[in-house]
């Protein structure tokens, strides 16, 4: 019998569930980041890094109460090149990146962070336009 063949002799209970995108809740996480850049907005075309994790497992949460993430849920933050904050954001996270691989231009830590294992303290920032809209905050980044 062919890997097809049980699959499709399977129920749906039997298939994993699609893994969330959604922002990890406040506490520490162990996660697999990967960086790449972006351009935002067709119109405007803003230049942006955008750095996502692939989750691992939750190392402490700020609320026991809420549920933390499976592993392999997704999500991502994006710095924005164009004003100080994005920058900024950009160099508190890439730094630590950029030692651990031995990289020292943004270029190179940008295309050789693929998949490094880290920790990262994160919280939740709310849209300014829409409140219940959350967006992940990485408050410190280590690499493992």
């Amino acid at each position: 019998m062919s890997e097809l063949d049980t699959l499709l002799d399977a129920t749906l209970d039997d298939l994993a569930d699609l893994p969330a995108f959604t922002p990890y809740p406040v506490g520490v996480h162990r996660a697999l980041a990967t960086m790449e850049t972006q351009e935002i907005s067709a119109k405007m075309k803003k230049p942006c890094v955008e750095l996502s994790f692939k989750y691992l497992e939750c190392l402490e949460m700020a609320d026991p109460s809420v549920a933390a993430p499976k592993e392999g849920d997704t999500c991502n933050t994006m710095f924005m090149l164009d004003n100080e904050f994005g920058q900024g954001n950009l160099k508190k996270c890439a730094t630590p990146i950029a030692v651990a691989l031995g990289t020292s231009s943004i270029r190179d830590t940008i295309e050789q962070c693929q998949e490094v294992e880290v920790v990262i303290i994160t919280g939740l920032r709310a849209d300014k336009n829409d409140p219940d809209k959350k967006y992940l905050q990485i408050k410190e980044l280590q690499v493992v």
